[in-house]
């Protein structure tokens, strides 16, 4: 327990620290704001954020040949600026928004540190507006009313109306529209609102949910995701006619566009151009609409970042700058006058430049003086108060083109500064941690060699006394260091850990090596180079699943390559060919299409029938009437669970919700493994397959397409693969145990692969919840998509049990051996992760180094699973005088 304890802290530090290196909260506290001294041309500012809105479906055409966004196109082609606008990893709502109403990008933690509240307060537009009033979904809304001066004022339906399984998710902006209209008819009866729509500085926020929920639920390529868009489009017109109408000042700004894009398959979350790229188009008071063709209206595109979007409100309100934001006003959409254009440029360089300044000056109070290393191209504030004031004599000179690019370049000076400061650790924190790495793996070894060499600890813990003089010296150095610098408590820990790690190694490992390197032959430097190469198949497979099938082709001839256990085998060659058969077969699924983009109930169906099939033939060749009678009863559920899925389908088909008796149902069937422990076979093989069928009901409640047949092959895979290790005697050599552990991480990684690609957790599709909750609940979501991630993985470190338990091997040196592995494939992951190039190479990278730091993770977490699901005695044989661990 020590041991996994220790792992799992270590894998914690490992995993939280590739967002200390790469990913930073942008937010600085104690800066002033800036704002355009020149009155700004629009008094009140519409935003539309058409909540999952793709841009190619917004430039798309329907079957009547007519655009879907008609009356959009017709404003970016006559009277107004449009283009693309990129956003960042992860597309989620909430830090889509955050970017393009606070011009600051949350790193990607936030997302899960709270939905609908912020982690932290920071400045937006809406704080910095007279009043900001706002209709849509309260997920969104209420994020951005807490913290404010009690300006934002927000009119939000209920969370019940967000249902993701009907096909009327447009009625969600249709309350919207409606209640917009609703809000300026009530104006001149109402004083309160009368007084507050005359204010200055005024934004109304209107947040349309529909195009998002139709694309998960109906996929964005679907008649009903094209039909929203066209509604969404005729109600920003009926906006715009009611606003001219009430205004009658020509004084109103209008923007629209969308917080992230989806895939073909109704998600978004990661970084493919499809969740990235998002339309906006500007028109109304300070809009460009200079040089307009509208016969060629696509050459007009000017293209953004998400977080441009910020300024740009800023400008056209003359309101202070959000003091965090990282965006460049995208100059090309502002009216030509120059005077009031040059100065916005100007306030967004010196919104930046104390940006800069606060970064800096926080690094220098929290290093050392002779540890501080500043920015050199600007390393005082004379060069920065220079650059500043050159713009200053520009503009007054009447040079406003001169001083806007001098604007321009000291923006991008001051960004190129600030991401200096926010990557003012990376080097250091990569090769703390990756000592760490190195450490951790050579103490596993340590491990492992102690298991088979035990070595008196007494001996060692004399002879290394200079070795915890100098490691408890140089800790001590690093502690005072940091503590001085105020560094983060996580800071100890990256810092410490390495140190750790290589005292403890050096302290034990003198006397082993001279031991080990007697016992080292040329066969196993040859056996670690092909493991080695196992483990790059792995890998690879993270970025093709092809090399996973490559791999099942190769294990699908294991019993024939290893000739040492070929004569313990020729009783079992019906084994060794069903071995080889299965695997072929498990070969298939990496090359299929990932579950999620598309959905198949019959496969399900199929899954469901073969996993009845097998569950009652395993049932009842059972020897004990009541292990018998326990499976059989379990089995029973799987068929109930078909009934299950076809019922809920076949009510909301209909309009009629999601029933509460299959509901509950559900979430029975969910908890059904829980009984294992009470009522569950006390034998070997039956208490394996009891977890297998108390498993399955949950499974195919939240599946979508194959997973079914995937599981039910898996599971004969893994029945198989405990059928010929028990052949072997537990006394093999060290190689057959890490053999067994590079088999059990293969199938872990190929649980999870072999149903889909990194994508497969993008690709979450919301109607596989649909038996459980049908209104947006993000966490409850992510927990079922995690059990059903984590159901094959149980059934594999069930069979891991199995085989240690027939072998009576320690468990210890089996997961000794499944952390070494899986720390060399972690350590390249940690090394191509980045926060440079495309959005789809900065998620890509992160989410393959979560993955298998998770995946570790989650084995430690499965083993204290697996040990609940076998509670109690577990016996081999089914005779009278069977006793515990008796061997069949």
């Amino acid at each position: 327990m020590w041991i996994i304890f220790s792992a799992v802290c270590v894998q914690i530090v490992f995993l939280l620290s590739v967002f200390d290196i790469h990913f930073h909260s942008p937010i600085v506290k104690g800066m002033s704001p800036s704002a355009n001294p020149i009155p700004a041309p629009a008094k009140r500012l519409v935003l539309f954020s058409a909540d999952g809105l793709r841009f190619d479906t917004f430039l798309s055409h329907g079957n009547d040949r007519e655009p879907n966004a008609k009356f959009l196109r017709s404003v970016a082609s006559s009277r107004g600026k449009w283009g693309l606008s990129s956003t960042r990893v992860p597309t989620e709502s909430r830090p889509g928004h955050v970017a393009m109403i606070a011009g600051l990008y949350e790193d990607p933690s936030a997302v899960f540190r709270g939905w609908k509240e912020n982690p932290v307060e920071f400045d937006s537009v809406f704080n910095q507006s007279s009043y900001t009033i706002s209709w849509g979904s309260p997920d969104i809304l209420s994020m951005f009313a807490k913290g404010t001066k009690g300006n934002v004022i927000t009119h939000t339906y209920s969370s019940e109306s967000e249902q993701f399984t009907g096909h009327d998710a447009y009625k969600l902006d249709e309350w919207v529209f409606e209640h917009f209209e609703r809000y300026l008819q009530m104006a001149p009866h109402n004083t309160t609102i009368s007084n507050m729509l005359q204010q200055q500085q005024l934004i109304f926020f209107v947040h349309l949910l529909g195009l998002d929920t139709n694309g998960h639920t109906n996929k964005p390529h679907s008649t009903l995701y094209t039909d929203n868009l066209r509604y969404v489009d005729q109600g920003i017109a009926k906006i715009e006619s009611l606003i001219n109408g009430y205004f009658k000042d020509n004084k109103t700004a209008f923007i629209f566009t969308a917080d992230h894009g989806m895939t073909d398959w109704g998600s978004h979350g990661a970084g493919h151009p499809t969740e990235t790229q998002t339309p906006i188009v500007c028109w109304g008071a300070g809009i460009n609409t200079d040089n307009i063709d509208p016969l060629h209206w696509e050459n007009n595109r000017d293209d953004m970042e998400q977080a441009d979007i910020a300024p740009l409100m800023a400008a056209l309100l003359g309101i202070n700058f959000p003091v965090n934001s990282v965006g460049k006003l995208p100059l090309a959409y502002l009216a030509n006058e120059m005077l009031w254009k040059s100065h916005s440029a100007l306030t967004n360089a010196r919104q930046l430049t104390r940006s800069f300044q606060s970064l800096s000056q926080r690094q220098q109070n929290q290093s050392l003086s002779w540890r501080f290393r500043p920015f050199w191209p600007l390393e005082s504030n004379q060069v920065t108060m220079h650059n500043l004031q050159q713009i200053e004599n520009s503009i007054r000179s009447g040079y406003y083109n001169e001083s806007i690019q001098q604007s321009i370049d000291l923006m991008d000076l001051y960004l190129q500064g600030m991401d200096y400061f926010y990557r003012y650790d990376e080097f250091q924190l990569k090769m703390c941690i990756t000592l760490a790495y190195i450490g951790w793996a050579a103490i596993l070894v340590v491990f492992l060699i102690q298991e088979r060499m035990p070595v008196s600890k007494k001996k060692c813990a004399k002879q290394f006394g200079l070795i915890d003089q100098i490691a408890f010296g140089i800790s001590v150095f690093i502690f005072i260091v940091l503590t001085v610098e105020g560094a983060p408590f996580l800071y100890y820990a990256y810092h410490l850990l390495p140190l750790v790690l290589w005292w403890y190694c050096l302290r034990q490992s003198r006397q082993m090596l001279r031991q080990t390197v007697r016992l080292v032959r040329i066969r196993h430097f040859i056996w670690t180079i092909f493991l080695l190469g196992g483990l790059e198949f792995l890998v690879a497979g993270f970025f093709q699943r092809w090399f996973l099938s490559v791999g099942l082709i190769f294990l699908s001839l294991w019993p024939h390559w290893d000739q040492r256990s070929s004569s313990r085998w020729r009783h079992h060659e019906m084994f060794k060919s069903l071995w080889m058969f299965i695997f072929l077969i498990l070969a298939m699924f990496p090359v299929f299409p990932p579950v999620g983009k598309h959905s198949f109930p019959i496969l399900v169906d199929i899954g469901g029938m073969l996993l009845t099939v097998v569950a009652f033939w395993s049932s009842l060749v059972m020897h004990h009437d009541r292990d018998r009678t326990v499976l059989v009863c379990y089995t029973i559920a799987i068929p109930i669970t078909l009934y299950v899925r076809h019922s809920v389908s076949d009510s909301l088909v209909q309009g009629q919700g999601l029933p509460i008796l299959e509901q509950v149902l559900s979430w029975l069937l969910l908890g059904l493994p829980l009984t294992l422990p009470v009522i569950g076979p006390s034998l070997l093989w039956p208490r394996l397959i009891g977890i297998v069928i108390t498993l399955t009901p949950s499974f195919l409640l939240l599946s979508l397409s194959y997973e079914g047949i995937f599981f039910a092959i898996l599971v004969v895979a893994l029945a198989v693969w405990i059928r010929l290790e028990g052949v072997i005697p537990p006394s093999d050599s060290f190689w057959t145990q890490l053999r067994r552990s590079y088999f059990f991480l293969f199938l872990t990684l190929l649980s999870f692969f072999g149903l889909g690609n990194l994508a497969s957790l993008n690709s979450f599709d919301p109607s596989s919840v649909r038996c459980f909750v049908t209104t947006f609940s993000p966490f409850t979501m992510a927990g079922l998509l995690l059990w059903k991630i984590t159901v094959p993985f149980i059934a594999v470190s069930s069979a891991l049990w199995a085989i240690t338990v027939q072998h009576q091997l320690s468990m210890k040196s089996v997961y000794l051996m499944i952390l070494l592995l899986s720390g060399v494939m972690a350590v390249q992951f940690f090394h191509w992760v980045t926060s440079r190039g495309s959005w789809l190479d900065i998620g890509t990278s992160l989410s393959h180094y979560v993955i298998v730091q998770s995946t570790v993770l989650f084995v430690m977490l499965l083993r204290s699973v697996v040990q609940f699901l076998t509670h109690g005695p577990i016996y081999f044989h089914v005779g009278p005088t069977a006793s515990k661990y008796d061997k069949d």
